[in-house]
């Protein structure tokens, strides 16, 4: 077995071909003990028996971690993910590739999961294994070296967002190391060492103070690994670790896993956290990336990519992703479509009933909209409160917007049915997945009952917005504004009515006076009649469109029991008071 510092000399000897003269001098001893044990010879070359030594302590391969979704680096993570953005020229999960191969390291597997296709080239351009982390959405790290946990031995362990300005690999390493900077000051994001005068890693914590911490790649060899393999095998599946990073699992059996410190500098390792840090670094890394969002931007408002700041992701919203910035000192909301909503959603309908919400008044928001590409700018609102659907005045507000919208709007020509909207859904369902599809047929057969009333007794159509819920109703301190109109279209006006009580506490006499706002006079029993109808139909469809959403990728699963219990309580009130009013 190698020392450390026998180890080091016979590396450099390997790597570089030479002993400098400090070393001669300072590690004298230790050179005369390999000359004599025939690991090096005397004019200072490695021999043969030095290169077998050196051979336990090769890296054998590199897993490359890139499967997130990098929600700090928005808008840009919306088109690229983080590990594909060009830093000066370079991409950074290829310069960590070409970093690691130049090293001597070929072997090197990529974990992919955000926008996985768009790594695909990296098999051909430089021979590597792609392994898929399905679970990236709903789970950390620990689940990435889990899938690639078959090709980890004697192994880097590498984030693709890191950037190296020079090549920290080598192809010998002597042990298990995890890369630490010194952080002064405290910390409560990095995760902190506690080591021996050896550099023997024996506990960690958090927050960080005044201490060396984690940062950068690690390095595991292979009896690391077969201790580290088992027990994060324990971990997977667990209830309640969905969130953990790798080094989470590390960090609470550090005892049993042996590993040490590795002592860098912040000019060894740089990580990029926001747009912000890597603005510092790269000022123009948007523009050489060619980024749409940012093109779209500066197109419609006329200004330059620098000008584009503050940008800051907006949560609310299940069909899109949202995020607002300043431009030449004023707010604005860019809204980026998202992809299961192409199956649901045109457009250029879109477009139309969102100009006409703008000249009615009812969304003054309105900059531009793009009509093929789904992309939308709009005015940032700042709102005096959430719509609360319990407070009278605001639903006073909205039903006042409702009543303007629907005596005022032209017809548009095309319609939003939600009996055939729910339809086109169930069908698509069908080659995807028959349970639901079958389960599906059950609910739509229950509504019967509703379908028939409505179809019989029709309302008014015309332009509605049918989709009316808090994130789309901002209140202001000079009103309200009835944002997002992708489903707008000519609908029975009932389908908007119903929502002044739907999402309140459904107190009855509650209900009559929201509806007073509408009718100007308390509403019939036919009305409620119908618009307890309307209420079960809108839910009904929500919880197809959940199950369908589930089904192919989006994230709305958490809504369908909500949705259903909502279908379930209005169609049993529609049932009763149809009968009543009949």
């Amino acid at each position: 077995m190698l020392d450390r510092i026998s180890f080091e000399l016979l590396r450099d000897l390997a790597e570089i071909g030479r002993i400098t003269p400090a070393q001669k001098r300072s590690r004298a001893d230790s050179i005369k003990s390999l000359i004599s044990d025939g690991l090096i010879d005397q004019n200072y070359g490695i021999t043969q028996k030095g290169l077998d030594a050196l051979e336990p302590h090769r890296v054998k391969n590199a897993i490359v971690l890139a499967a997130g979704m990098s929600t700090r680096f928005i808008p840009v993570s919306y088109e690229l993910p983080k590990g594909l953005i060009s830093v000066k020229g370079d991409v950074m999960v290829e310069r960590i590739i070409r970093q690691l191969q130049s090293a001597g390291v070929e072997d090197v597997t990529v974990v992919v999961g955000y926008m996985m296709e768009k790594f695909l080239y990296l098999r051909e351009k430089f021979g590597v294994r792609l392994v898929v982390n399905s679970e990236f959405a709903t789970k950390n790290t620990h689940s990435s070296i889990y899938v690639a946990r078959d090709h980890i031995d004697n192994a880097y362990i590498c984030c693709s967002d890191n950037y190296y300005p020079k090549n920290p690999f080598h192809k010998y390493e002597y042990a298990a190391f995890y890369c630490s900077v010194y952080l002064p000051g405290t910390s409560y994001v990095e995760r902190a060492f506690h080591f021996d005068e050896n550099g023997l890693i024996y506990d960690t914590n958090k927050p960080s103070k005044n201490q060396w911490i984690m940062f950068g790649h690690a390095y595991f060899d292979t009896s690391f690994t077969k201790e580290f393999k088992p027990i994060l095998e324990s971990y997977y599946g667990r209830p309640g670790v969905e969130g953990m990073y790798w080094e989470n699992v590390y960090a609470e059996n550090v005892k049993r896993l042996p590993m040490y410190i590795k002592k860098c500098t912040h000019h060894d390792i740089l990580e990029f956290d926001s747009m912000d840090e890597l603005k510092v670094f790269d000022p123009d890394f948007i523009r050489h990336n060619k980024i749409k969002i940012f093109e779209n931007i500066c197109s419609v408002l006329g200004c330059n990519i620098e000008d584009v700041t503050d940008v800051v992701p907006i949560k609310k919203g299940i069909n899109n992703r949202s995020f607002k910035f300043t431009a030449n000192n004023k707010s604005y909301v860019y809204r980026h479509p998202g992809v299961t909503a192409k199956g649901v959603i045109d457009r250029k309908k879109e477009a139309t009933s969102l100009k006409i919400a703008k000249e009615l008044g009812i969304d003054n928001t309105l900059i531009y909209v793009d009509e093929n590409e789904g992309f939308k700018i709009s005015s940032y609102v700042e709102t005096t409160g959430e719509f609360d659907f319990d407070n009278g005045e605001h639903v006073k507000l909205l039903a006042r917007h409702l009543k303007a919208l629907h005596q005022n709007a032209p017809a548009v020509g095309y319609s939003f049915d939600y009996q055939a909207e729910a339809d086109k859904l169930i069908d698509y369902l069908r080659p995807i997945d028959n349970t639901a599809y079958l389960n599906l047929l059950t609910a739509r057969e229950k509504m019967a009952p509703v379908f028939q009333e409505l179809n019989s007794r029709p309302w008014k159509k015309t332009l509605c917005h049918n989709d009316i819920y808090e994130p789309n109703l901002l209140l202001h301190r000079d009103g309200l504004e009835l944002i997002d109109w992708e489903f707008a279209g000519d609908s029975d006006v009932g389908f908007d009515v119903c929502k002044l009580f739907t999402l309140s506490k459904l107190q009855p006499e509650q209900i009559d006076e929201y509806l007073s706002y509408y009718f100007e006079r308390p509403a019939t029993d036919e009305e409620k009649a119908h618009l307890y109808s309307c209420a079960s139909v809108i839910y009904y469809y929500w919880f197809v469109w959940a199950i369908y959403e589930s089904k192919t990728g989006g994230k709305a699963s958490s809504y369908m029991m909500f949705w259903h219990d909502r279908m379930e309580y209005f169609l049993r009130l529609a049932i009763d008071s149809v009968k009543g009013a009949n």
